[in-house]
């Protein structure tokens, strides 16, 4: 028959393997992108019986299903030797793998036993205690890194998290540099002291392998699905986007309210701004259109006059040229210019005018006669008032 420390020493193994199989379940489930709820029973287990059923899963007071593959993977690196086997260190890798083949290490998780022993605690119930308390550290540091809120998000069309449990001390390079560390728990028993920590990266960039130089337009096809393909617009100094011609701001146009905007708020600042402005006369409009009729009257005159040949009408064309051109704040830009090419023209016909011999003479015979003609013009005049004299008397 066994002696008591002998069974003690034995149902410590127990569950030290127990433990260390639930630290995997804890740690793969939180990977898989799955909620899980721990129940936490209301009784406490009694430590020095066996369960009598492969369904007994409430190990520590807490609620763990057991995944078999996982349990499998677990128990061939124990091996049977849980001290040996944890003296090695136990990893749990947990990686992700994209679609395109691409993979990275996000975290490691270790459970290791060294031989440092605390015989002042030999109390099954307390280390049974603390190691429940071991598990729920775990459950509650396995939500907080960032390899959780990526298996939340995991899918088929993106990448899936995936484990590997193995012996041996982590390579730790895998995880990139500023990699941290946290120290999950201690527990010092008579048989050792078990230890659980992660090792998780912070740096989530999957970087493209480096190239010598750009493949031609041959070598185009042969470039794999892990390459990136960069958008042309991707660098807006070198590529700026094309700029839209503004639209002209046409100001006979009535103003229209825009979306979410308080028509009644816009009505009264119209209407604070229409007492401000100073009063316009009644029939502004009408004044307006009247001088524009004026303008376009003169214009149509002038042309007339440009039609009709002679001196005469050389001269009342420059006349009303100079009409119009005193008034050329009031005429369009084109008839204003129009008219000025008109000035220029007739006061170059009229500097080339020169009078010939002929029409001086004509001129004087004319002017004679008027003068010749004077008596008559003076006795008919007179003539007039006398009769009108008559008449009134």
């Amino acid at each position: 028959m066994s002696s008591p420390e002998t069974q003690e020493s034995l149902k410590l193994y127990k569950f030290t393997k127990i433990l260390t199989l639930k630290i995997a379940q804890i740690v793969v489930q939180s990977r898989q992108g799955k909620k899980i709820s721990p129940a936490f029973i209301s009784k406490s287990e009694d430590i020095h019986s066996t369960p009598s059923s492969p369904t007994y899963l409430q190990w520590f007071n807490l609620s763990i299903p057991d995944v078999p593959e996982v349990n499998v993977d677990t128990k061939r690196v124990l091996n049977g030797e849980v001290i040996e086997a944890l003296s090695n260190v136990l990893c749990i890798e947990i990686s992700l793998r994209t679609n395109d083949g691409d993979e990275m290490i996000l975290e490691m998780w270790t459970v290791k036993m060294k031989q440092v022993s605390d015989m002042s605690i030999t109390s099954l119930s307390t280390i049974y205690y603390r190691m429940g308390v071991m598990l729920k550290s775990t459950l509650s540091i396995s939500r907080i890194t960032p390899a959780y809120k990526m298996s939340r998000l995991q899918n088929k069309d993106s990448y899936k998290i995936s484990h590997k449990i193995y012996g041996g001390k982590p390579d730790l390079d895998v995880l990139g540099e500023n990699f941290k560390t946290i120290k999950v728990s201690e527990l010092h028993m008579p048989i050792g002291t078990i230890q659980i920590e992660v090792l998780y990266r912070t740096e989530m960039a999957i970087n493209p392998e480096p190239r010598g130089r750009v493949p031609s337009y041959g070598e185009v096809h042969n470039i794999s699905n892990s390459d990136i393909m960069v958008k042309s617009d991707h660098f807006p100094r070198e590529s700026p986007r094309k700029t839209h011609e503004k639209k002209k701001l046409d100001l006979n146009k009535p103003l229209t309210a825009g979306a979410f905007v308080d028509t009644v708020k816009i009505k009264e600042l119209h209407d604070t701004l229409s007492q401000q402005l100073p009063p316009e006369p009644p029939m502004a409009w009408l004044l307006a259109e009247k001088d524009k009729m004026e303008a376009k009257m003169e214009f149509l005159s002038l042309t007339d006059a440009l039609v009709q040949p002679g001196t005469s009408s050389e001269c009342s064309t420059t006349t009303a040229i100079a009409q119009v051109s005193s008034k050329a704040i009031d005429v369009p830009a084109p008839k204003y210019s129009a008219l000025m090419c008109l000035q220029a023209k007739c006061s170059e016909v009229w500097n080339d005018y020169e009078p010939t011999k002929v029409d001086a003479e004509n001129l004087s015979q004319q002017l004679k006669k008027f003068e010749e003609a004077v008596p008559e013009f003076d006795s008919m005049v007179a003539s007039m008032f006398s009769v009108a004299d008559n008449t009134e008397h």
